[in-house]
This record gives structure tokens, sequence and C-alpha cells, in this order.
């Protein structure tokens, strides 16, 4: 029993320190702590789309860590039922292009989206700040009655946060939106939310 204890507490930080050292990642209630008591019941998507976005998402963050030309570090990718959006921040136009470049060369993906800010500053907040913010929005999403947050991806980038998925109505998709711009740090919200009964 003591060592399955301890090995729980090995597995519990391991995932800890690659959440906090892995600035691309967005927030995905699914694969996240805080989102690991959410029924998958509610989720929209076929078993084909969920494979298909684990595959996608994986795919994408080893080409955008792995690129050698430009920092793009500080570019996530939202996936949701196999559409995909970039969100982040880089220095320039040309690392916004090349990470589009870099993502969009995955067939599997049925649209693309690039809302990447330019950012010469690098003024696109803390990751501890932008993760914070990220897990407060989960936790708001995951309560509000009449939001399905489980069929929602988010990303915060100094508090200018990219909202992506599906919603079942247009009422559920400015239902999450309004709780979002609620809260203390949110600057705005761009929402790619499609309005879908199914997918």
């Amino acid at each position: 029993m003591e060592t399955r204890s301890c090995e729980f507490r090995f597995a519990a930080a391991g995932l800890l320190f690659f959440c906090f050292t892995q600035p691309s990642l967005a927030f995905d209630p699914i694969t996240s702590l805080a989102g690991s008591v959410i029924s998958t019941a509610m989720d929209v998507r076929s078993k084909s789309e969920v494979k298909n976005d684990v595959g996608i998402d994986a795919t994408a963050t080893k080409r955008l860590m792995e690129n050698k030309g430009d920092d793009l570090k500080g570019v996530s990718v939202l996936v949701f039922a196999q559409h995909a959006v970039l969100a982040g921040s880089v220095k320039n136009e040309e690392a916004k292009r090349k990470a589009a470049e870099l993502v969009g060369k995955d067939k599997r993906i049925r649209s693309l989206q690039n809302e990447i800010f330019i950012d010469k500053a690098a003024s696109g907040g803390s990751l501890a700040s932008n993760l914070f913010l990220e897990k407060k929005i989960g936790a708001t999403l995951t309560a509000a009655q009449g939001v399905h947050s489980v069929n929602m991806r988010w990303k915060s980038v100094g508090g200018r946060v990219i909202l992506m998925g599906v919603a079942k109505s247009q009422a559920e998709a400015n239902l999450a939106v309004s709780k979002i711009k609620s809260l203390d740090g949110v600057k705005s919200v761009k929402s790619g939310l499609r309005v879908s009964s199914k997918k």
C-alpha cells in the first residue's frame, strides 16, 4: 500500500511539473486535473474525433516545440472535433505564419484558425498568471448551469481569452462568453464557438 501511495505521489508530481513547464499547453477540461471529474457523457464528439483530436494536439505541439527558426514556445493549439485554433503570442508576423504552416500540415484538421497575437514586447502575461486565469475560467464554466464546458477549449494570453469548441445553442455560447468576461483579469474574449446540436 505504501509503495502504491509513493507511486501515485510521484506520478502526480510529474504531471504537475509537465503542466507548468509546457507553456504551449492550453486548458482542456478533459485532460486537466481540475476537469478530470467531468463526465465525458456530455462530449458531443465521436470516438474517432476524440482519437484524432489527441493525435492532432500531440503532433502540433511536437512540431511547434521542435521548430528551430522561430520562437514558437508561446503558441498553443486548441483542438475540438478536428477543428483547430492557434492561440498564444509571437514576436512577429513571420513566426505567426510559420506556426500556421507547421500545424496546417496535419491532414486530419478540418479547419485551422490563427488567433496568435503579435507581441513584440513579450507582454503575453506570465505562465503562472495565464494558467491561473485558465483554471478560473474552467471552474466558472463547469459550475455554470446551461454551459457544457466539456465541449469547449480556452487559452489566456495576458488576459486576452480565446474560446473555441461547440455550444448546443447560441444562448449557451453567449452565456459562456458572458461568464468569462465577468472574471477579474479578463481583458477580452474572442469566441470561435460553433453552434451545433451534434458537433
